[in-house]
């Protein structure tokens, strides 16, 4: 997967991941959870159907001493979809914190109606936590500078 650099702030906001993230309950703890088109979505659905899938993805952190934005990048193996998310994560404590708790994060079709549930969601192993629990140390200690 390339890697996206961005130079300023603007670029970073013109970037940020629009369909937005959240937390989901799942099996009794609370998992990150992506939020993304609702086609989109169907149509990674589609790929992986009736397949073993194994999916990579690396977090990108980038901080600047005040913001902190994670780009979250996933890649399906053996299929098309490969895709940047790209967060501000200063106002998502919670979403790192069961990041790093869980090394677990889902996609999920992103819905007006409805909060995703357990049946629309596709679960992602990360294959080392040590960049989420580097990304939540840097956001706290970054709040604890601001306040």
């Amino acid at each position: 997967m390339p890697k996206r650099n961005f130079s300023t702030l603007e670029e970073f906001k013109a970037h940020i991941h629009r369909e937005g993230a959240t937390l989901i309950e799942f099996s009794g703890s609370k998992v990150p959870c992506i939020l993304m088109n609702s086609k989109k979505y169907e149509q990674v659905l589609q790929s992986i159907y009736d397949r073993k899938v194994r999916a990579d993805t690396l977090l990108d952190i980038f901080y600047d001493g005040q913001d902190v934005f994670v780009d979250v990048q996933v890649k399906i193996l053996e299929t098309e979809f490969e895709q940047n998310f790209l967060l501000y994560a200063n106002d998502m404590v919670e979403f790192f914190e069961a990041l790093a708790e869980s090394g677990m994060i889902s996609l999920a079709p992103a819905s007006q109606e409805q909060q995703p549930n357990a049946q629309n969601l596709f679960m992602i192993q990360l294959p080392k936590k040590d960049a989420a629990e580097r990304a939540l140390e840097i956001i706290k200690a970054n709040l604890k500078r601001q306040s």
